[in-house]
């Protein structure tokens, strides 16, 4: 059977990407709900991103090489396939948002979950302001990221099992128990590039799905992407029950259903009714909440 002949689903290529120094288990809810639909689906592992258990200290590679490596992922796929579509969470949103600036029209949709162009949820300290300190001075030379409680969850029992994990062995479904200055750096790095370079994203459509209560990142980051994405369709979900972790916490189902209805609609080439032109998305943004 032809690529042209296969069921839409099939012709529709999937890449899932986990946020920073973390690993593709992030995103296994969704994968499997994808999967289960027909999808090719793609998880990636980024050197230099990735959690790599094999290493006794985690090093970071420039956000460059990030991109590099979801762009070539991206034009293999797009040899084999109808259309290519982005999944991230977290710094994997941004990781998207990089690589859809990076390839263009080669990119046709993006899933964008607890999408973190900045740092301004309810947990986040007020020294946060003092991290280019760390980050680009010498001071931040031995300081390191530790991952606490909450952990980006807030289902009790799933955080526990978190703390399990991350005392039996350094990475756990909700990333890293540490991530070092070298990663936060390039990360900070590439949020910059994306934040400059928002209106260049060329995909006609994206769905944002964040929770009410993020730790990390409030809705406003909805609000960034809304006024700065220039693409035919933008939607916003803003789910009631969870935490930053959005895909292992209590809406993680939720998030699994809107992904799919979502790639769906892109496989089929068919409008999003519940879409919106990007200039009026913001305006909608609560309203998504109360629904």
């Amino acid at each position: 059977m032809s690529i042209r002949q296969q069921p839409a689903a099939r012709r529709t290529a999937i890449v899932l990407l986990h946020g920073l120094c973390s690993t593709p288990d992030e995103l296994l809810t969704v994968q499997s709900a994808l999967r289960g639909s027909g999808y090719p689906v793609h998880p990636m592992r980024v050197d230099g991103y990735s959690f790599d258990a094999a290493a006794p200290v985690q090093h970071a590679a420039p956000y460059e090489h990030w991109l590099d490596a979801v762009e070539a992922q991206v034009k293999m796929l797009r040899a084999q396939h109808d259309r290519v579509l982005l999944v991230g969470i977290s710094a994997g949103s941004s990781l998207a948002l990089g690589a859809a600036i990076r390839c263009g029209s080669d990119v046709d949709a993006l899933v964008l979950m607890s999408t973190t162009l900045r740092f301004d949820g309810w947990a986040i300290p007020r020294t946060h302001m003092l991290l280019p300190l760390a980050l680009y001075t010498p001071l931040g030379r031995l300081w390191q990221y530790r991952e606490r409680p909450p952990y980006g969850v807030k289902n009790e029992r799933v955080r526990a099992w978190i703390e399990r994990e991350l005392r039996q062995r350094k990475v756990s479904s909700a990333g890293s128990a540490l991530i070092g200055v070298g990663h936060l750096r390039e990360h900070d790095r590439l949020i910059r590039h994306v934040r400059r370079n928002l209106r260049r994203v060329q995909c006609a459509s994206v769905l944002a799905l964040h929770a009410q209560q993020d730790e990390v990142a409030s809705v406003a980051n909805l609000d960034i992407l809304a006024r700065g994405l220039r693409c035919k369709a933008f939607r916003s979900v803003v789910l009631p029950d969870s935490y930053h972790m959005i895909t292992i916490d209590n809406d993680r189902h939720q998030v699994a259903r809107e992904t799919v209805a979502f790639a769906d609609a892109v496989a089929h080439c068919t409008p999003d009714t519940s879409g919106m032109p990007v200039a009026s998305a913001a305006l909608s943004i609560r309203s998504s909440f109360l629904a």
